[in-house]
């Protein structure tokens, strides 16, 4: 098995596809749209999966893929048929097409660094027999302050780890857990109170087809309510069991969108904007992925 392989070398973008063995090992796990780790011009660099073919039509020695670097594709069908289309429009490099597609996480890259932000925590690692009867024998008094904390909470957040911690993990007494955590925390500004939409907003959201696919300009001033049609046009589409994306002009505005959206919509919105760190964004792009939001705004 072989797979076509694009790759960003260097400062320029090498526009090629190149020829890759599958390895047995990797047979049956790759697919298009995964990254991985190929051998070119005497170092190892990272690339997306193409295509998948079962025969070779190169003239030159091909050499293996190193490795997969992700679990599962980061480059789905849809976005690698867009990055397709969109490169027949503009002049631009596939490979940039599926970047600006990608949180810097995930982009094929090398030296980067920037994983999933976890919280560890402790918990009991015997029964609560055993940590009564530690308790009793114990003479140190951090481990014991600590067994006796966990008997009634079910687990203890670790902040800072100290010796006590580190003597009752190597002895087994607890052991670590560990949960992922969001980088990015937006704040809500209250309860959202709906609005009776006016005749003029009425007839508007009844003009919209959103069965079919249109474009439509609202005008009005600030303040003429607007942002009610959208939320109204939203609550309608995630009614059908769909999803929307919200561009607003400018960052600024986004903490004060985000508030009214998740005031009356709820935890299912992401954000994404240049204001966010590289971290802040993979764990967004994450729970858009996993389909955990219904809306996204940016």
């Amino acid at each position: 098995m072989y797979a076509k392989v694009i790759i960003e070398y260097g400062n320029k973008a090498v526009d090629k596809e190149f020829t890759y063995i599958v390895p047995d090992k990797f047979k049956g796990i790759i697919k298009p749209g995964y990254r991985v780790l190929v051998p070119f011009n005497n170092r190892n660099i990272e690339g997306f999966v193409l295509s998948l073919l079962d025969k070779n039509d190169c003239d030159y020695q091909l050499k293996e893929i190193k490795e997969i670097c992700d679990d599962k594709e980061v480059l789905n069908k849809e976005m690698l048929y867009l990055g397709n289309e969109i490169q027949k429009n503009i002049l631009c490099s596939k490979i940039s097409i599926f970047q600006a597609m990608l949180p810097k996480a995930l982009k094929a890259k090398s030296n980067t660094n920037i994983g999933i932000k976890k919280d560890r925590y402790i918990k009991l690692n015997i029964s609560y027999e055993e940590a009564n009867k530690f308790i009793n024998n114990c003479k140190y008094k951090g481990q014991v302050e600590i067994v006796e904390k966990l008997i009634t909470d079910e687990r203890i957040l670790c902040s800072k780890l100290s010796s006590s911690i580190n003597t009752l993990v190597k002895n087994g007494i607890v052991i670590y857990e560990y949960e992922n955590v969001d980088r990015y925390k937006s704040h809500t500004s209250g309860k959202y109170k709906k609005l009776n939409l006016n005749k003029e907003q009425e007839d508007v959201v009844n003009s919209v087809k959103l069965d079919e696919f249109k474009t439509y300009l609202l005008y009005g001033i600030t303040g003429s309510g607007k942002t009610e049609v959208y939320m109204e046009l939203i609550s309608r589409v995630l009614e059908e069991g769909k999803t929307a994306i919200m561009l607003v002009p400018e960052i600024s505005l986004t903490p004060q969108m985000i508030g009214r959206f998740q005031n009356r919509f709820g935890d299912k919105i992401a954000a994404l904007h240049s204001a966010l760190s590289e971290g802040e964004k993979y764990d967004e792009w994450r729970r858009i992925a996993r389909g955990e939001v219904s809306i996204v705004i940016g």
